[in-house]
């Protein structure tokens, strides 16, 4: 007869306490779990991150196969692009800078060799013309202020006293006589307006022009007397430039031969045309 066994006793059941206990150790599980979830790498990621890694492997191996040829930096290509220019560091006596064509080392320098080189050209004009010349000034054709012909020319009469020429000419000359040769060219020695066209020939001056000016803050009038009957090519009221044509020399009014005979008055008063246009041109 076999012998019964007796059932276990049931246990009790769990307290709130450990229930609220059983949740929160649950609850951390699943949280460990995610932090576990999203620190393991993903496989994309590293499948993607692989293929690049074998593309710059593969194309640094194809650069290391081919020849090395270095690209021009763009200083470089803009340096190839440019002409070559001519410049010298103030090293040494033979610095210099190439400016519009003239080789200078100074703005002085530079201005000398332009007033050079308008000279040379003044001098084919002049001699294309058939002037007299003489070394009795030199005339700057870029200045504000020139003399009336473009080179220097014979001066046969100064300003201020002197015997009378021919028994017929002023023994006070208000002007300065110049002798370049009948029927040149006259130029204004400045820029201003025609005041006085004299076109015929009732002695004195003869035929001659008046133009005014204002100079370093001064009213002045330039007198061009003894022109070529009928040269005149101003009227007045015209505006003139420094050099340009007025007239042309000749032997009108009172007067012994060809030649210009040149006024400069300064707020009225007479002055000595050379040393006015030496300090001026």
């Amino acid at each position: 007869m076999t012998a019964s066994v007796p059932p276990a006793p049931l246990a009790p059941p769990p307290s709130r306490r450990a229930l609220r206990e059983a949740e929160r150790q649950a609850g951390r599980e699943r949280v460990s779990r995610r932090r576990v979830s999203l620190a393991r790498p993903r496989m994309r990621p590293v499948v993607a991150f692989s293929f690049a890694t074998l593309l710059v492997t593969a194309t640094s191996l194809s650069a290391a196969a081919l020849p090395v040829t270095s690209s021009p930096a763009p200083a470089q290509l803009a340096a190839e692009a440019l002409p070559p220019q001519e410049l010298l560091t103030a090293s040494g006596p033979s610095a210099s800078v190439l400016r519009d064509g003239y080789d200078a080392t100074t703005p002085e320098e530079l201005e000398a060799a332009r007033a050079a080189e308008r000279a040379a050209l003044a001098a084919q004009r002049a001699a294309a013309l058939g002037f007299r010349t003489a070394a009795t000034y030199t005339n700057d054709t870029g200045s504000a202020v020139q003399w009336p012909f473009p080179v220097g020319v014979p001066i046969s009469s100064g300003f201020g006293p002197r015997s009378s020429p021919g028994g017929i000419g002023s023994t006070n000359h208000k002007g300065l006589d110049l002798t370049p040769g009948q029927g040149k060219p006259i130029g204004a020695i400045a820029a201003g307006v025609v005041s006085t066209v004299q076109r015929t020939d009732g002695g004195g001056l003869g035929v001659y022009v008046v133009i005014d000016h204002v100079i370093d803050g001064q009213n002045v009038s330039s007198w061009y007397g003894h022109m070529l009957t009928g040269s005149p090519v101003v009227s007045v009221g015209d505006a003139v430039l420094p050099g340009q044509q007025i007239g042309s020399v000749g032997n009108t009014g009172t007067s012994t031969g060809a030649h210009l005979h040149l006024e400069v008055h300064v707020e009225g008063t007479p002055v000595d045309p050379y040393s006015w246009l030496v300090a001026r041109n």
